[in-house]
């Protein structure tokens, strides 16, 4: 799922935006695509292990729930 997000246009949690650089989709670790904000100054990545692959934690923008992201873009306007 990774592989085909990231080559479909979709960016690696390496570069996903910090606190106050705005909302963005994010590609979730069940495969769900929702809007997030950061809510650090930096970003904290999780490495790949059983459970996935490399994520980071960011909050939804309407439920305001943690979401496990994996791939992240801007969404179309």
């Amino acid at each position: 799922m990774l592989a085909d997000a990231l080559a479909s246009g979709w960016h690696s949690v390496d570069d996903i935006p910090l606190k106050g650089e705005g909302v963005f989709l994010v590609l979730t670790l069940s495969g769900l695509v929702r809007h997030a904000r950061n809510r650090r100054t930096y970003r904290k990545i999780r490495r790949a292990d059983g459970y996935g692959p490399r994520r980071l934690t960011v909050n939804a923008v309407d439920t305001g729930n943690y979401l496990g992201a994996i791939a992240w873009k801007w969404p179309d306007v």
